[in-house]
């Protein structure tokens, strides 16, 4: 019987955290033997209608952001054996990581941290602080 392989998701947003959070990923992924997914959430609003959406908007980010994945994937995972992909979804950031990261049968979930106020993050709350919350495998949180 062949073992399952270890999955681990790597939630980014294009951030000056970033490189930490890949080279962290990186290790992990070797480490573990674990196929990597690079995910980044676009938040579109729960309420918005189809006619509020630009679509063209969303299309322009997801050529962006998927660019920058690949640029990544590249940069750290180069040369590797794992099975590294990207991943573009749509919606509530937070609840999009962990709902993928459930479906995936994710080992791990890897994520940055961005530096807010006090005052923003009581406000909004973090976003790697509602993954930790919610999501149903251990998270990794990369400071800077």
């Amino acid at each position: 019987m062949s073992k399952l392989r270890k999955r681990i998701i790597v939630a980014i947003d294009p951030s000056d955290n970033t490189d930490h959070v890949m080279i962290s990923a990186s290790e992990q992924a070797e480490a573990l033997n674990a196929d990597v997914t690079v995910l980044s959430v676009i938040e579109v609003p729960t309420l918005a209608s189809e006619g509020e959406l630009n679509l063209a908007q969303i299309e322009n980010e997801e050529k962006r952001i998927y660019d920058y994945h690949k640029k990544l994937i590249d940069k750290y995972f180069s040369g590797s054996t794992m099975l590294v992909e990207s991943k573009i979804l749509h919606g509530n950031i937070a609840n999009k990581i962990c709902e993928f990261a459930k479906d995936f049968n994710a080992s791990l979930v890897i994520i940055g941290t961005r530096r807010l106020s006090k005052l923003k993050a009581k406000l909004l709350g973090s976003v790697s602080e509602k993954v930790v919350k919610n999501c149903s495998c251990s998270v990794m949180i990369v400071r800077k």
